[in-house]
């Protein structure tokens, strides 16, 4: 697209942003195909490239290659190796470090323990040393990492990095999120709620893709709702969209007592209920099968009101019951289908426990993409 115009240093933003963006979305190019992808001069396509050369990098002939007729054409690729960015799941029960390439390849993933009565000091200390090893793990100085994603329980203001509502980890409401992990990152902290970013994560990498309308639930211990409409993510004007949860009438704060008081297990049980209950229902358990039922019947009625509320195309469930795929899925299919007026798809995420952390990659990943390729 070759403009003109009275600002040159908008129309070289202009120009940069299009030959990287073109040589981002490819694995190489040669020099006439940028030309022709960007609609942009030759010469000015040189002159991009060797304003770029941190980010854009000439691929040589290897020896040994056969040699081409006439002269060989240049070669170029996007320098992915050139930054990285890091997704850090702050959970109740662990935190995960998820390293990447300015891709989102995944390069390394770090996880360690941590007790959900942990004072925040001790939980911001362990993610910050998780971060710290998966960096050292790849020989990655700080100075590389261009910004770093995080996701915590609660309401959170994205803006400001800090906790607003959090009623499951002591102390953890008014905390300042970005500041208390300032230093991991050459670029900014960007701190979002978990069950968002795992339906970000969802329509990056998970069963959500190229589904507009999504609502993310995360299973397990506790319950969320994250959304997902048109393409974006729904914080609503206190960043408290989807905390369907705090109705108590929903039931969502006591359903996973029915999987402790089958597995006969106390409060403070590391998920094994869960995974007992799901084990007997394999084996026909019709205990366990009522168990699970009427969890779907306690789940459905958050759900069925998100479901009417927003007229999803999925609902995805993730989170730490995720595993369990079909034999929770069906029994909630089978349950939406008396609340809602129309059929809705349910599927089991993919992702696993890693959802969360690659949400967290993909919230960075977004503000980067945007410092290279917008105006």
């Amino acid at each position: 697209m070759t403009l003109t115009g009275q600002d040159p240093a908008l129309l070289r933003r202009l120009n940069s942003a299009a030959v990287l963006r073109a040589l981002y979305d490819a694995d190489e190019m040669t020099l006439t195909e940028l030309v022709k992808a960007t609609s942009i001069s030759r010469a000015t396509v040189e002159d991009v490239i060797a304003g770029v050369t941190d980010l854009v990098e000439e691929i040589l002939p290897k020896l040994g290659d056969a040699r081409p007729v006439g002269r060989p054409a240049k070669r170029y690729r996007f320098r992915a190796e050139a930054g990285r960015i890091v997704g850090l799941d702050v959970g109740p029960h662990k935190v995960l470090a998820m390293t990447t390439d300015l891709k989102g390849r995944i390069l390394d993933t770090r996880r360690s323990a941590v007790s959900p009565s942990a004072p925040p000091a001790e939980r911001v200390a362990t993610a910050r040393a998780v971060v710290r090893r998966s960096l050292r793990h790849l020989g990655v100085p700080v100075e590389n990492v261009r910004a770093l994603g995080v996701a915590s329980t609660g309401v959170v203001d994205p803006v400001a990095g800090k906790v607003v509502v959090s009623d499951r980890l002591p102390g953890w409401a008014g905390l300042d999120l970005a500041g208390a992990l300032e230093g991991l990152s050459a670029g900014p902290v960007l701190v979002g709620n978990d069950t968002n970013l795992a339906a970000l994560a969802e329509h990056w990498r998970g069963v959500a893709q190229n589904v507009d309308d999504v609502l993310c639930i995360l299973v397990g211990r506790s319950i969320a709702a994250g959304l997902l409409i048109g393409g974006r993510l729904h914080y609503g004007r206190n960043g408290a969209a989807g905390e369907i949860g705090v109705m108590r009438a929903f039931g969502w704060y006591t359903a996973f007592d029915r999987f402790l008081a089958y597995a006969d297990d106390g409060p403070q049980d590391g998920g094994g209920s869960a995974e007992r209950v799901f084990g007997a229902v394999r084996q026909g358990d019709p205990e366990a099968i009522a168990v699970v039922r009427a969890f779907a019947r306690d789940l459905a009625k958050g759900v069925g009101a998100a479901v009417l509320t927003m007229d999803p195309e999925l609902v995805v469930l993730g989170g730490g019951m995720s595993g369990a795929g079909e034999l929770l899925a069906e029994p909630l299919r089978e349950e939406l289908a008396e609340i809602c007026l129309f059929p809705v798809r349910v599927e089991a995420s993919t992702l696993g426990s890693e959802s969360v952390a690659l949400g967290a990659v993909r919230l960075a990943l977004d503000h980067v993409q945007r410092e290279l390729f917008e105006v």
